[in-house]
């Protein structure tokens, strides 16, 4: 395993009718190893988890534990509304034999207090209490503010599973808040567009979408920040912020997956509510596919 971890974000595939394709992700973790990567992150925002039922979730998480192989480490997102659907996944994930399970916080009503995400957390975590526990920070899904590191802080006397955390905000000074919050917890950066100031604000690994096409690219990018060649680094990372652009004009599911899709096994399109993207979004993804051919090569 790298010094560096570095996970996909990997998208959950379907079939034309959106039925679950489960049967798609032996290909899916063979190119994963092919690219280098750690570890595969699966049933997460990418994986478009909310938009499954938890039978599906489920058989999701048993096909990536079946077909994972030797080489890459298993993360399964567990998080749910309800703590019953998520203690039942965490269980389900553990006797799959995955390596971490992750859960946002309750995202729908009144904003949780940080006591009641650790609450949650805890609940999650003593269903699977082997299992290392990380906390998926992601406040543009969720719409909450929360601090992680007071989360973190509050939940290292409370949960002692947890052993890492999803940081997929830009939000750097918070992120290094979170960095110091806690002995023995690793923060994983998850703003792949940030990648180099990630890096440059002390990341020791990253899970992302954008690692299933751009993995050998970002490991360079690490490279030369931690060389100091700042401006060569930025000039690699360029398409990851080309990717962004579009992903926030069109929507980033639908054409993040398109994009995955392109450089890899076809996983289909998004489900509802993010759906197929129409002519003019596909064209803006056939312009990146020409600039990424060479960066992922």
């Amino acid at each position: 395993m790298s010094a560096f971890e570095l996970w996909a974000a990997t998208p959950t595939p379907f079939r034309p009718d959106e039925s679950l394709a489960a049967e798609v992700v032996p290909a899916q973790a063979a190119h994963l190893v092919e690219l280098g990567l750690d570890g595969a992150f699966v049933g997460g925002t990418t994986g478009e988890s909310m938009a499954l039922t938890v039978d599906e979730r489920a058989e999701l998480i048993g096909a990536w534990a079946e077909h994972r192989g030797d080489h890459l480490l298993l993360g399964a997102h567990v998080g749910d509304l309800s703590v019953v659907d998520a203690r039942r996944l965490a269980r389900h994930a553990a006797d799959a034999g995955v390596d971490l399970i992750a859960a946002v916080a309750p995202f729908y009503g009144e904003p949780p207090s940080v006591t009641a995400i650790v609450d949650y957390l805890a609940e999650i975590a003593s269903a699977a209490p082997d299992v290392p526990l990380c906390y998926y920070h992601i406040p543009s899904m969720t719409g909450l503010r929360a601090a992680p590191s007071a989360v973190v802080e509050q939940a290292a006397a409370r949960v002692p599973s947890l052993r890492a955390v999803k940081f997929t905000d830009g939000d750097l000074l918070e992120f290094i808040r979170t960095r110091e919050a806690a002995d023995g917890v690793r923060v994983y950066f998850g703003k792949d567009e940030l990648l180099p100031a990630g890096v440059a604000c002390g990341a020791t690994g990253a899970i992302g979408s954008l690692y299933n096409v751009l993995a050998p690219v970002a490991r360079e990018v690490r490279s030369r920040i931690l060389a100091g060649e700042v401006e060569s680094a930025l000039a690699l990372h360029r398409p990851f912020r080309q990717i962004a652009a579009v992903a926030d004009r069109w929507g980033s599911i639908p054409v993040v997956k398109e994009l995955i899709n392109r450089f890899g096994p076809d996983a289909g399109s998004a489900r509802v509510p993010w759906g197929r993207l129409g002519p003019d979004a596909l064209a803006a993804v056939d312009a990146l596919v020409k600039e990424l051919d060479t960066a992922a090569s």
